[in-house]
């Protein structure tokens, strides 16, 4: 096998080689040339130059990781690989073309369109390759025998359920190797017996996973491996933290892990993202101001009061700031610290309609520009949220390592409003650990057809069944604070249900029930007692939450 993959990977290098020659004849076809510059220019120079290009690619390619082995890796992977490869050589032949030769546009257009050509085809060419290899994988063959050395059932099943969840990767455990015993693989011997076993199943590759064990102990494993030849990966016992290779780094010659690493730890992407949140929100603004002057106008007679609502939330590395947004609610409407439902009495008409387009939220450009915000990113809470959410949602502080976003990943997956704080909070960690600028554009482009709060629309139809509106519970809130609210009885629904039993009931099915209402009439006072105890403690919750607690006349996003 290891042979095959050495002549396999030097065949695709002359390959491309050989692609890149005929790009280069086609884009030189497809480039228009002007008269005078065709009469001045020799031919043969031309592709002898662009020959000596394509013949160094390859090494540009092996730069960029193209050349390494695709068994586990995905087909996104190497078409980034491509794009920043061609993107490379784009500027080495521009930068030639304006210091070599004298028709700079002319050889800059040529090795633009022959740089779009190589994206195109090398993109397609190494997903034909990915998917050809995976259906060989899929029908249990080229696959790579891998043996585990392991003490841990957890480790194991995780180890597994990678490889059970990942089938084209073609990797076949064929048992372990261990002192205690794992359920699920066979069990090929005690750690003792490691060189005859190794000698005995030949296989491809060792995994090493131990939850506790020595260093003396594990270097004694990796000899025994390596004087068979053998690849050897080892399973870190923190592996839940791993999430991407930017993690490894080094103190000295002393290797560590940087468990919560992110791509915006670096001063690059930082400068990047601010520099686009900059521009975009000077954008934003310009464009949006006839509706922000329009909605300003009309929350002004909407009701008395400012036309901005001014609320501290919670930012980057936990730092307070004053979020701007356009009054939605009366002022001096209710004092406490209660999550805003869909059908709040607080909310005007106007407000309602500003909220569910979206529209209160366009003055959070001007926090952009100031650097409270960004203009995608985990949406801030106010404090006293981030206090009781920091105490019950696990991973929470997380999300204030980087700046707060108008809009995010949660936002466009309809994680807005009344949703699961959990959910909200693993999406917002899954974009802080894999973010990127392509990726920031993606949740921007999307933002537009999620702009509308249709969770409002669901949530009418919903309340509307129950009957009281005003009593409707946020769900995520009360899986979080649940001291905070008070569940509260339907009356109307009980209601309906006894004026249905009255219309249909008979004489005779009276009387029974007359008896037994005698036995259970105890217990009906007893439930009947129940709500107004239940509303007594809310009240008293509610004062105390008041008085600690600051006005609160917007919902956290």
């Amino acid at each position: 096998m290891k042979e095959y993959a050495k002549f396999a990977n030097g065949a695709e290098r002359i390959i491309d080689i050989f692609i890149n020659i005929c790009l280069v004849y086609l884009g030189y076809y497809v480039t228009y040339c002007p008269p005078e510059v065709a009469a001045n220019v020799n031919p043969i120079g031309q592709f002898t130059t662009a020959g000596l290009l394509c013949f160094c690619s390859f090494l540009i390619y092996d730069i960029h990781n193209l050349y390494r082995p695709m068994r586990n890796i995905r087909v996104s992977y190497f078409i980034r690989r491509i794009v920043f490869s061609n993107f490379t050589i784009l500027l080495i032949c521009v930068f030639l073309a304006a210091t070599v030769t004298d028709y700079f546009v002319y050889y800059a257009s040529w090795a633009m369109i022959t740089c779009i050509f190589s994206i195109v085809v090398m993109s397609v060419k190494k997903t034909v390759m990915i998917f050809v290899l995976h259906a060989i994988r899929l029908r249990q063959k080229s696959l790579k025998k891998v043996l585990l050395i392991t003490d841990s059932q957890e480790m194991t099943e995780e180890y597994l359920w990678e490889i059970h969840s990942n089938p084209e990767f073609g990797y076949e455990v064929i048992g372990y190797v261990g002192n205690l015993a794992i359920e699920g693989v066979k069990h090929l011997g005690a750690t003792g017996d490691l060189d005859r076993i190794l000698q005995e199943m030949r296989p491809d590759e060792v995994v090493i996973a131990f939850e506790t064990v020595r260093k003396s102990v594990i270097t004694k494993y990796i000899t025994i491996c390596d004087d068979h030849c053998l690849k050897v990966f080892v399973v870190p016992a923190i592996c839940g933290f791993f999430k991407s290779p930017r993690q490894m780094t080094s103190l000295g010659t002393l290797p560590m892990v940087d468990v919560r690493c992110n791509p915006l730890d670096n001063p690059t992407n930082q400068f990047i993202k601010r520099v686009t949140d900059i521009v975009l929100a000077s954008f934003f603004i310009i464009l949006f101001s006839p509706i922000m002057v329009v909605t300003a106008i009309g929350v002004r007679l909407s009701s008395p009061g400012p036309i901005l609502f001014r609320q501290k939330r919670v930012g980057m590395h936990n730092k307070e700031f004053t979020i701007y947004k356009f009054r939605s609610m009366r002022v001096n409407a209710k004092e406490s610290v209660g999550w805003t439902t869909d059908y709040d009495p607080r909310k005007t008409a106007f407000g309602n309609f500003i909220r569910k387009f979206s529209i209160d939220e366009l003055p959070q450009f001007f926090n952009v520009l100031k650097g409270d915000m960004s203009i995608v990113g985990p949406r801030p809470e106010i404090p006293y949220y981030v206090e009781q959410f920091r105490k019950t949602v696990p991973l929470y502080m997380l999300k204030h390592s980087v700046r707060p976003g108008i809009t995010g990943l949660a936002q466009i997956r309809g994680l807005r409003g009344d949703t699961s704080i959990q959910l909200r909070i693993d999406e917002d960690i899954n974009y802080i650990e894999h973010w990127s600028w392509f990726r920031d554009w993606k949740i921007l482009i999307l933002t537009p057809f999620k702009f509308i709060n249709f969770h409002e629309k669901r949530r009418k139809k919903s309340a509307d069944k129950l009957g009281d509106k005003n009593k409707y519970v946020v769900q995520s809130f009360a899986e979080a604070a649940p001291a905070q609210i008070e569940m509260t009885v339907d009356s109307k629904k009980k209601e309906k249900k006894t004026s249905k039993t009255k219309k249909g009931t008979s004489p005779a099915t009276t009387e029974k029930k007359a008896k037994k209402g005698k036995k259970t009439k105890k217990a009906k006072g007893d439930i009947v007692q129940a709500p107004a105890q239940s509303a007594n403690n809310s009240a008293t919750q509610e004062n105390a939450s008041a008085a600690q607690s600051p006005k609160n006349e917007d919902e956290p996003s």
